[in-house]
């Protein structure tokens, strides 16, 4: 995905969510008339699975994460979504407007707010905003089903590295991610106690810092060296089809 400059979340507004400042000027004041700004405060439940989806949010510095859950009463990540992206797509797809998981906020921050209804008649107005639209879908399944594939043959080790490293793109290459160990375990889909291990091990050769509620990245270059190749191939993913100022 593009790497976050936190920068562009200081002065808020709309344009800090990289797909509405991809819009033509004219597009983006359309939208941000029928929008307001919202804040979104970690560990609120955004949408339901199997619930109308009523709004979109564009995430600036917050992260929302797509989690499935389980019949233990466990959750799975299947994906995140940042500011290069957009929460409500399941309504842009088709008719059939029920989310397909659960969205949960990772790291608070804010976000521009429309409603589906008027986002999907600007859509059919102005072809640019469809065409991004669509093509944060697109790279959102790819990521979807890349976190599959890791999952079943990549090291722990090196899941949570591009964990980390996509943690670190989405919140700024300056600034300390907002996670814990709990939620880190989460993302992962393991238990906190197999966790510890790597985390001790990335703390003892210098690479993260980890306090009760924030991971610091202190050698983001050995995060890249640990993280397998599936990082890279979202990043390509992410400039080759979505590609954003």
């Amino acid at each position: 995905m593009p790497s976050q400059d936190s920068r562009a979340f200081a002065g808020g507004g709309h344009t800090a969510n990289l797909l509405l400042a991809a819009l033509p000027e004219n597009v983006l004041e359309a939208l941000t008339e029928q929008a307001s700004i919202i804040s979104l405060s970690r560990g609120r439940v955004l949408q339901e699975l199997g619930e109308p989806v009523r709004e979109a949010l564009f995430p600036h510095g917050s992260v929302i994460a797509l989690v499935s859950p389980m019949s233990d009463q466990k959750v799975v990540e299947t994906a995140t979504v940042g500011a290069e992206g957009y929460l409500g797509f399941w309504a842009v797809l088709g008719d059939d407007q029920r989310a397909l998981c659960r969205a949960v906020v990772h790291s608070s921050g804010t976000a521009t707010r429309v409603s589906i209804d008027g986002l999907l008649r600007l859509s059919r107005t102005h072809p640019i905003l469809n065409d991004l639209l669509l093509r944060f879908s697109k790279v959102l399944l790819k990521q979807s089903i890349q976190s599959a594939a890791c999952s079943s043959v990549h090291t722990l080790e090196a899941r949570c590295a591009r964990c980390l490293l996509e943690a670190h793109d989405r919140t700024g290459s300056g600034a300390s991610i907002m996670l814990s160990r709990t939620l880190l375990a989460a993302m992962l889909g393991v238990r906190r106690q197999s966790l510890a291990a790597v985390i001790r091990s990335f703390e003892a050769h210098g690479i993260v810092r980890l306090d009760s509620s924030s991971v610091i990245v202190l050698d983001r270059a050995r995060l890249e060296a640990l993280s397998c190749r599936c990082y890279g191939v979202l990043r390509e993913t992410y400039q080759t089809i979505l590609p954003l100022p």
